[in-house]
């Protein structure tokens, strides 16, 4: 997948700008401002910034979702009828608001579609109070099945947990049960995020799918509660029979290119994908893997730990301390190629990275900051990579959305130029410096619309210069400088200008100037 897919994803995502501004125009969705601000979003449920063994920089790939609720493709438009089976006219309406949230990709960032489920009851009464001869899944019945679950996983009743689940699915719960309770969480609750299919019959049973919203929290590291997405298949056979699971998988996005594969919002996690999760924890990392991985992630362990303390305690000492900065890494260690590529909805196409940063979005009501942190995947678990990729994670809780005219998030050249300083190594360790020989220096910033591209060289010379802008700045102008430079380009994308102007006291013409003879000596 790689840079290849770059061009064909920015295409993509300026066919969706093109759908929303119709829809816009033709009714079919709100035109507030907000719904056409793009965001960043790093990870791959918001972007993955990674690096390539061979020493050439990948392309951040991106996920769909949104901060106030999880995209999926779950809610055709719905109108029970006289001719729907059970259904009366005056009884139930099922509403889909279709909310599409998107912009120009820079391809550091994403553009985000939401389809949002709300349902309007019709009838007082209706809701949770059928008739007797109606199979219905109520509200309430749904409500119950979320709180329960939420109760019995915080209480360690596994019992309980899967009370509620059938066949396959329960078995498949079991594992996800005991893997949840080796991760030290905080906090730990699922809760309705949409529901579609029949939820009422007089003809037998029904069954709804319903899209839950796994909200946790990973004790040491996340500063707010994110969010994994699922997907319930909810089935009741009759009217005096409870509503059980019978099968469960990962939400998926609604919005992709026609090539594009599906992928699910931060699904799987580890506790998804593994048969057996083995957690070994540092001070300040929750490393997780597979049974088989465990001996190479506990020897990993140390160095990992060592990396996550240097990136943190160079923000500390030199960052802002507002907005709050990750508190540690929760880092899977996956050297399989295939099962690092299904893991936080990645998209199951295996690449050549040697890690990536998925980040997800918080469970809280603010939309000021969507993404509440972010989850490390790493194949080559070396401190140079696990320090890149670190540091991602570290400023996602700090990405905030981002106005129209900044065109989605933080100048690219900055977000994997802040990484690559952070991870620090020598001059060359990754080959940058020698691809930004090879194809030549023009004296500008790398433009953002096209810093992935599909030439592995040029872009591995995008990284180089985006490094060497952030190492410019920390030589010239102190690193508290240069660190408060990227907290604010994060907070504030669209003041670009005047962030350079507090950072230098130069305009940015002048500051590019300046930062181009450095490049210069550097490449002599």
């Amino acid at each position: 997948m790689d840079v290849m897919l770059a061009g064909r994803e920015m295409r993509f995502h300026l066919a969706l700008l093109r759908r929303a501004l119709t829809a816009c125009r033709q009714g079919h969705i709100g035109c507030s401002p907000p719904l056409l601000f793009p965001f960043l979003c790093r990870k791959e449920l918001g972007g993955a910034g990674g690096l390539r063994r061979d020493g050439i920089v990948r392309r951040t790939v991106f996920g769909w979702g949104d901060s106030s609720c999880l995209t999926t493709d779950i809610g055709e438009e719905r109108v029970m009828t006289s001719q729907t089976p059970g259904a009366d006219p005056a009884r139930r309406r099922l509403t889909v608001a279709i909310v599409v949230v998107t912009g120009l990709a820079l391809v550091a960032l994403t553009a985000v579609g939401v389809l949002a489920l709300q349902r309007s009851d019709t009838s007082a009464g209706e809701k949770g109070k059928p008739s007797d001869e109606t199979v219905a899944i109520t509200d309430d019945a749904l409500a119950d099945l979320v709180r329960d679950r939420s109760d019995a996983l915080s209480d360690g009743d596994e019992e309980r947990f899967l009370s509620a689940f059938s066949g396959q699915a329960k078995d498949q719960q079991r594992v996800v049960f005991r893997n949840l309770r080796k991760v030290k969480l905080e906090s730990a609750s699922f809760h309705i995020n949409g529901t579609a299919g029949r939820l009422e019959s007089s003809f037998g049973s029904v069954t709804a799918r319903v899209d839950v919203a796994f909200a946790h929290q990973i004790a040491g590291v996340d500063v707010q509660p994110l969010k994994e997405g699922y997907r319930w298949t909810v089935t009741k056979k009759d009217a005096k029979a409870k509503p059980v699971i019978t099968a469960v998988d990962g939400a998926p996005y609604k919005l992709r290119g026609p090539d594009e594969p599906v992928r699910k919002v931060a699904y799987p996690a580890p506790w998804d994908l593994y048969r057996d999760l083995r957690v070994i924890r540092t001070d300040h990392v929750a490393l997780m893997t597979d049974a088989a991985h465990a001996d190479a992630a506990r020897s990993a362990a140390p160095q990992l730990e060592k990396a996550g303390r240097d990136v943190l305690a160079a923000w500390k000492a030199d960052g802002p301390s507002s907005p709050p900065a990750a508190r540690g890494f929760a880092v899977t260690f996956e050297p399989d190629s295939k099962r690092l590529a299904k893991l936080y909805g990645h998209g199951g196409e295996p690449g050549n990275e040697d890690g990536f940063a998925a980040s997800l979005f918080n469970d809280s009501a603010s939309d000021d900051f969507p993404f509440g942190g972010a989850r490390v995947v790493l194949k080559s678990a070396t401190a140079r990579v696990g320090k890149h990729e670190m540091t991602h994670a570290l400023l996602a809780p700090m990405m905030r959305h981002a106005p129209l005219g900044a065109l989605g998030g933080p100048q690219t050249w900055l977000v994997e130029g802040a990484a690559e300083y952070m991870a620090g190594g020598g001059l060359d360790d990754r080959g940058g410096l020698s691809a930004l020989r090879r194809v030549g220096f023009n004296g500008r910033l790398p433009d953002s619309m096209a810093f992935y591209v599909e030439d592995a060289h040029q872009q591995a010379a995008n990284y180089e210069l985006g490094r060497l802008a952030v190492t410019y700045l920390a030589e010239k102008y102190g690193e508290k400088k240069a660190l408060a430079f990227v907290a604010a380009q994060y907070d504030a994308p669209d003041k670009l200008d005047e962030q350079i102007t507090t950072a230098t006291g130069l305009d940015k013409a002048g500051f590019e100037a300046q930062w181009a003879a450095y490049v210069r000596s550097t490449l002599k």
